[in-house]
């Protein structure tokens, strides 16, 4: 007998700033009546100037996911050619407070909401847990820069384009995930290469390091060797992909 198939809704508005704000959900099969099921909050990376929420349906993302039993969600947010930071993470924390209330209407359970990225897309999910740890309940981040208080800013770059002309130097801190870090913060897991040479493998270091002193729940997963893409574009000789990793997390957590 062949399974019951995946349930997709492409493009559900979930807000508006210069254009709709939009979000793909894949949700997998559940029994009548049955249990409703953990969400899983995906956002794509490329430097907050490129991408959009499709990355989110590579095999080894959402979709693994939905086939482990997530409700998952993937996010276009706006890019900083088109708005500065905060926009990011306004798009970012509406994004979530959508899920938060419609996710039940697909089987979902807004109780156990876990967020998770990669690059960039891991710099939102880290804000998320961070700033709002009551509803992200778990993050998992794959190569994500998470202090951006030594990036230079006399000459552009991609945290320049997020920041918007003549960026102050302390803004660089409002922009860094760790500086949110509190003990409120829920279960974190990084993913990172050792061999990450657009964001340093001491990111994930520092990171671990800020959450595991204030007590919150962290764990590091190294990728020995590991480039900045290797979640992005997994290997065959991988360990896991990201989505394995994430998956056995949110099992674990949520």
């Amino acid at each position: 007998m062949d399974s019951p198939a995946m349930s997709f809704y492409p493009a559900v508005s979930y807000g508006r700033a210069e254009h709709p704000l939009e979000l793909d959900i894949l949700a997998p099969p559940r029994e009548p009546g049955g249990a409703p099921l953990p969400v899983a909050l995906f956002f794509h990376g490329g430097g907050w100037h490129e991408g959009d929420r499709g990355a989110g349906m590579h095999p080894w993302l959402n979709p693994l996911l939905a086939a482990r039993g997530y409700v998952t969600v993937s996010v276009t947010y706006r890019l900083s050619g088109a708005a500065p930071w905060p926009a990011q993470y306004d798009d970012a924390r509406a994004a979530l407070t959508w899920v938060q209330t419609h996710i039940a209407d697909v089987g979902g359970d807004p109780s156990r909401i876990g967020v998770w990225g990669f690059s960039a897309g891991a710099h939102l999910a880290a804000h998320l847990a961070f700033r709002e740890p009551g509803i992200a309940r778990a993050a998992s981040l794959a190569a994500g820069p998470t202090d951006l208080r030594g990036v230079g800013i006399d000459e552009p770059n991609e945290v320049t384009w997020l920041m918007g002309p003549s960026p102050a130097a302390d803004f660089l801190a409002d922009v860094s995930p760790i500086t949110w870090v509190t003990p409120d913060a829920p279960p974190t897991l990084i993913v990172h290469g050792t061999d990450d040479q657009i964001v340093e493998f001491e990111q994930a270091l520092a990171l671990r390091g800020a959450l595991a002193a204030v007590g919150a729940r962290v764990g590091l997963h190294t990728i020995p060797g590991g480039s900045h893409e290797w979640a992005d574009k997994p290997s065959a000789d991988s360990h896991a992909t990201f989505g394995d990793l994430t998956a056995d997390f949110f099992d674990r957590v949520l």
